[in-house]
């Protein structure tokens, strides 16, 4: 029986977002107060606000029956997984970022930190294009004020004006494909597109209806890959590392990408995605795989500044994060390595606390009082802070991947479902692909391994002659210490993240199963009717356009 669907949505399922908008609005008349406690008190009002946010998602999950859905919001598992995600991140990096923003500049600085967090929860939650749209705009419009707040630099103000600017093309390229996958399915609603996008896209070849679906969804994937930092929409990312502060880096590559993720996840449902979908799609995201991969690592490879090194490594990331997205949800039985869905949403959030530890770590030390940037400067940090080093070290290790860390284990789930596809029935045209791009990741995985062991040895084995000093405030190294625990439990056990990733990926499914049933149902007791239209898509065009 298909979970009940409600036309309206409850307020309760909101509380948690709603206590991070309050708390955003909180900071900012806080912030009107000119005294120094009150200007002081602000990264104390925002982690308050995300504590009480977890608070009422525990009690809304431990209430969580059937899937509450309505005003283009559906609460499943995968919109659990978003908001728990993002108040995971929110936590941690309120803590790593404790210090900063400008002194005439704090509550701008908080409060748009938390309106970016609820709109990476509502991206998880969207059931309909435009709230999808909004949703992230929610997330990257904050993120544009953010890096222009964190540092008075020029070289900031020049971050923030190319990362708007590229932001703003990418949302347009997204809006027009949203524009057109509405016009074909014509509904916005999700179900409704999860229904009719697949006819359109299994049209005959040439055809009106299949070419403007076509180029809706090549529209839609190409704007979210901006959100992700994968080729061709990368060019700004190390630009942008360098120009901001290292704990905004860590936000940077947390926050925007797990929306980006989700984003992605939620058109490759509605639009049937993956080996069983249309060709176009397949290889369009095959190539963006393969392209991120060995562009992000080969560029990462011949940094010697850490910032720089870092933001190509996390073109690579998107690149096997692409090896999961394009699979699709899967059908029938999944375990640990046939599940590309589940794989993802593992890898993302595993990256994301990896990167937000390792721009933590730089993010404490100074050198001759500027902030730590070069292999050079982190050279020697073994014998001065060890555990900064250590620290370090276990995040680097597990971008890398290696055994056991929870990094090797993301990709082992990823790369493991892309060999699961069986090579005989509608899928195996696509099976020698998927080989290639698995052997081609490998390789790349490899390659990364050399600029990952390059600063590992510069932390733990040279030593400079300037060495860097660490600041002495607690919560900056709470919230690195975290991620780093956070690292090591899973790495020892990764079912804790793993179990939401299966339930997540199960919710995906079960949305474009439910999706088939309202159409089908048409009216019925326990299924949302889509609004009347003619049968065939092209029908449905001509009725619009005349």
């Amino acid at each position: 029986m298909p979970p009940v669907l409600h036309s309206a949505l409850s307020p309760a399922a909101l509380v948690p977002e709603v206590m991070l908008a309050a708390g955003g609005c909180a900071i900012l008349l806080t912030a009107q107060i000119r005294s120094a406690r009150a200007q002081q008190s602000l990264p104390g009002i925002a982690l308050v606000s995300i504590l009480a946010g977890i608070a009422a998602a525990i009690i809304a999950t431990f209430r969580a029956g059937d899937v509450v859905a309505g005003g283009g919001l559906r609460w499943d598992s995968l919109a659990f997984f978003t908001r728990n995600s993002m108040l995971l991140a929110g936590f941690l990096i309120v803590l790593v970022s404790w210090l900063e923003s400008q002194p005439g500049q704090r509550g701008e600085f908080w409060s748009l930190l938390l309106f970016s967090l609820t709109g990476l929860s509502l991206v998880g939650a969207s059931d309909d294009l435009l709230v999808l749209f909004l949703s992230l705009e929610l997330v990257s419009l904050p993120a544009y004020a953010i890096i222009a707040l964190s540092h008075p630099r020029p070289e900031t103000q020049e971050a923030a004006t190319k990362y708007f600017f590229l932001g703003a093309m990418a949302a347009a390229i997204t809006g027009y494909g949203f524009s057109l996958l509405y016009g074909v399915a014509g509904a916005a609603a999700l179900p409704t597109v999860m229904w009719h996008l697949p006819e359109a896209l299994n049209a005959p070849a040439g055809t009106f209806c299949r070419n403007w679906a076509a180029a809706g969804l090549v529209l839609s994937l190409a704007g979210l890959m901006f959100k992700i930092a994968a080729v061709p929409l990368h060019f700004y990312i190390a630009d942008v590392y360098c120009g901001v502060t290292s704990p905004v880096a860590g936000f940077l590559g947390f926050v925007p990408k797990i929306g980006g993720v989700v984003a992605i996840l939620k058109l490759v449902a509605a639009t049937g995605l993956g080996p069983a979908g249309p060709p176009e799609a397949f290889y369009l995201l095959w190539l963006a795989a393969v392209a991120s991969m060995t562009v992000g690592n080969v560029l990462a490879l011949l940094q010697t500044n850490l910032k720089r090194m870092l933001a190509y490594s996390g073109v690579a990331h998107a690149g096997y994060m692409l090896v999961g997205l394009m699979l699709g949800p899967p059908t029938g039985n999944t375990g640990l390595l046939g599940d590309g869905v589940a794989a993802v949403l593992y890898y993302v959030v595993i990256y994301g606390l990896a990167n937000l530890g390792a721009f933590g770590v730089l993010g404490l030390l100074r050198v001759r009082e500027r902030p730590a940037e070069t292999l050079r400067d982190l050279a020697g940090l073994l014998r001065r802070h060890p555990l900064l080093a250590l620290l370090f070290a276990l995040c680097l290790l597990t971008l890398m991947g290696l055994p056991p860390t929870a990094g090797f284990w993301g990709k082992l789930a990823l790369f493991g479902s892309a060999l699961t596809i069986p090579a005989q029935g509608g899928a195996g045209a696509y099976h020698s692909w998927l080989i290639t791009l698995v052997v081609i990741a490998l390789v790349n995985s490899a390659v990364a391994a050399a600029y990952y062991l390059r600063a590992i040895a510069a932390v733990l084995l040279y030593e400079n002659d300037y060495p860097a000093e660490a600041i002495s405030h607690e919560s900056p190294h709470l919230g690195v210490a975290m991620c780093g625990f956070l690292l090591v439990i899973l790495a020892a056990y990764p079912g804790l993240l793993w179990e939401s990733g299966w339930r997540a990926s199960s919710a995906l499914r079960a949305a474009l199963s439910d999706a088939r049933t309202s159409v089908t149902l048409q009216g019925g007791p326990q299924a949302a009717s889509p609004p009347a239209m003619p049968a065939s898509p092209d029908e449905r065009l001509g009725a619009r356009d005349g």
